[in-house]
């Protein structure tokens, strides 16, 4: 399978959530493809930079559209599975394409004590965010997986500390780390 390819400073995991607003026309042409096709992925502009690494990317599919009061396109997208890139191309109107292949993430876990207080807190910052309640319609703070990826997309820290966490077996490293930043010990 083939998708569109937006670079974008965005760390996206499965089932989250994110709004673009979409102004060149390059993106434009993407957009329309995408709604016609099986969406587009993102691709960190952080996987750009790691050398020797393996390319991968959110594909996300278009669950809202709007515009500004400049007209300009507004869209939130939403990750449905992460994706391997390969045969990265870029056509005439300079919009990247790459072959995908699916990868796994998290196996699904259980909440724990740690878990479930993690998803008290961002419960509470959720509450406290009208953009954020907003976008996600539902939540699913009863998953343990879906706690943790949230709070790793929206802890102010730099991308490439974050990108680790998009290994399939990374899910313990992943809770430590939120844990240690959102729950410090007293």
């Amino acid at each position: 399978m083939k998708l569109p390819i937006f670079p974008l400073p965005v760390f996206l995991l499965p089932q989250g959530i994110t709004r673009l607003r979409i102004f060149e026309q390059r993106y434009l042409n993407m957009v329309k493809l995408a709604t016609k096709e099986q969406g587009f992925a993102i691709m960190s502009t952080a996987n750009c930079v790691r050398k020797n690494e393996d390319n991968w990317a959110s594909w996300v599919e278009i669950i809202n559209f709007d515009q500004d009061e400049h007209g300009v396109l507004i869209i939130d997208v939403k990750c449905k599975k992460l994706v391997a890139l390969s045969e990265l191309i870029i056509d005439k109107d300079n919009l990247h394409h790459s072959s995908v292949i699916q990868i796994d993430h998290w196996p699904e876990r259980d909440h724990d004590d740690e878990t479930s207080n993690l998803s008290m807190s961002l419960l509470k910052v959720f509450e406290e965010n009208k953009l954020l309640s907003d976008m996600y319609q539902s939540c699913f703070n009863d998953n343990a997986n879906w706690v943790i990826a949230r709070w790793l997309e929206l802890l102010p820290i730099n991308i490439e500390d974050k990108m680790m966490f998009a290994n399939e077996h990374s899910f313990n490293a992943a809770k430590q780390f939120v844990q240690n930043i959102v729950l410090p010990e007293k």
